[in-house]
């Protein structure tokens, strides 16, 4: 879908960078706790995503709206609605995210390790939200053998998925504020 000017609207996060707002994986992210929740076909999901982005893009200064606001009016909506179970599991749902590395390796132009690690990196400046709690990483062997180009595991594949992990350690270090809670990384493989 092309938006408008008018329509389009931006996401600070606390690292100082912008994206454009993700209506889709807003709705995606809420649908994804209600389902959690015993509720698998709820239809609400879309259309809260839609108000934040409507708010997001007429009601606020040159379009542009906070990270962690855009979960905090998610959460009220659900309350104000009367789905407090569903505002709860949200707002703690907010403090983990996942990275999933598989997804990145297959992602066009990734097939060559810089190209890879240039998309984690953009990947983990979530890491850099004070409220994040955990950060997981999903995919780790599917991820080394394809950038391997492996058909079985072997010692080299491990050393870089050991390689993987403390880049990720290493980054997560530098882009996380010292006063920011502290922060549990999950690696599935």
């Amino acid at each position: 879908m092309i938006c408008a000017i008018d329509d389009i609207a931006w996401v600070r996060f606390d690292d100082g960078h912008l994206a454009p707002f993700d209506e889709r994986r807003l709705a995606f992210s809420i649908h994804r706790v209600a389902e959690r929740l015993g509720h698998a076909d709820w239809w609400l999901a879309e259309s809260i995503a839609a108000a934040v982005h409507v708010y997001a893009s007429r009601c606020r200064k040159n379009a542009v709206i906070l990270s962690r606001e855009i979960s905090e009016i998610v959460a009220s909506v659900l309350s104000m609605l009367g789905f407090d179970e569903i505002s709860t599991a949200y707002a703690k749902d907010e403090r983990r995210t996942a990275i999933h590395l598989s997804e990145l390796a297959a992602a066009d132009g990734a097939a060559f390790e810089l190209e890879f690690f240039r998309q984690l990196d953009r990947a983990l400046s979530v890491a850099a939200n004070r409220q994040l709690a955990v950060l997981q990483l999903d995919g780790l062997r599917a991820c080394v053998m394809q950038l391997r180009g492996a058909q079985r595991w072997t010692a080299g594949c491990r050393k870089f998925a050991e390689d993987i992990v403390e880049y990720v350690r290493e980054r997560v270090t530098r882009l996380r504020p010292s006063r920011a809670a502290g922060l549990r990384l999950a690696v599935v493989e």
